[in-house]
């Protein structure tokens, strides 16, 4: 076994040298490392410079937010709370949206309307927030109406609710209620699922949507807050301002910059209110 173990470095050498190829790059765990095909040891100098404060900054491997640094016709900079810097190409994100403060005062049935909160039978449900889809950006969602697991899952056709209350030791219902991934309050009664619902306004107070199936849905704030709403739009670069804040979902790490499948622009004034002409 020794023998051979010494045979594998002399052949990753020999290809190395015969390629001109001098490193290898390797993404792991949030961290990227560079190794020397030849030596197969971690330059000195890259530890020097990876996850530093001034270095090249580590994958974020569940996103990450940011405030936007710079801003050009192709190009968005995003420092994170390290002073850690992304360049981000334009054309390296998959998908750019932008959320901006909206008033429910101002809702009509022309709004699509997506709510996600605590399901209290009847078709009404408890929520804090909801987002709103204008205009050509209602193609962004479509009129919905779904019932969730505490694990974000949709409900089966065997309701796990009824299953459990017919069969209480089912293991399902039990590692659901009381596991430790998705715990749920001890006075919680069965199984509790949250509702998906998105619907045209047909009321303002209370909020209530229209969904299929000829139905309504209501969406009530927790006792003592207000519904906070935001409007959704697609990102345009005319839309993005050095200060913005924005939450980044990045996929790898490319030759120009950071590849994201989402990019999520956050605006301090409602859409209706923002001049793009103004100067950057």
């Amino acid at each position: 076994m020794r023998r051979s173990r010494r045979i594998w470095p002399r052949l990753i050498a020999l290809c190395g040298s015969c390629l001109l190829v001098p490193a290898l790059t390797m993404l792991g765990e949030g961290r990227g490392q560079i190794i020397n095909a030849v030596t197969g040891q971690t330059p000195l100098v890259f530890d020097q410079v990876v996850g530093q404060p001034m270095g090249l900054p580590h994958l974020p491997p569940q996103g990450a937010w940011g405030e936007v640094i710079n801003v050009t016709s192709r190009w968005i900079v995003i420092q994170n709370h390290s002073g850690q810097q992304f360049p981000i190409a334009l054309d390296y994100i998959n998908e750019f949206l932008v959320r901006w403060p909206i008033g429910i005062d101002i809702l009509n049935n022309q709004a699509l309307v997506e709510a996600v909160g605590q399901d209290l039978g009847n078709n009404v449900l408890q929520s804090e927030h909801v987002d709103v889809f204008l205009g050509a950006d209602t193609t962004l969602v479509s009129p919905t109406y779904n019932s969730l697991l505490p694990n974000n899952a949709l409900v089966t056709t065997v309701d796990p609710g009824f299953y459990r209350f017919m069969f209480p030791w089912d293991i399902g219902g039990q590692n659901l209620l009381h596991g430790w991934a998705y715990p749920v309050s001890p006075v919680a009664a069965g199984l509790p699922t949250r509702l998906h619902v998105v619907g045209p306004a047909i009321n303002r107070s209370p909020l209530q949507l229209g969904i299929p199936g000829n139905n309504i849905a209501t969406v009530i704030p927790f006792v003592g807050q207000g519904l906070s709403a935001t409007q959704v739009t697609r990102g345009n670069i005319n839309h993005v301002r050095k200060g913005d804040y924005a939450f980044m979902t990045p996929q790898q790490i490319g030759q120009r910059g950071l590849i994201l499948s989402q990019l999520v622009l956050y605006k301090s004034i409602p859409f209706r209110q923002f001049n793009p002409a103004a100067i950057r």
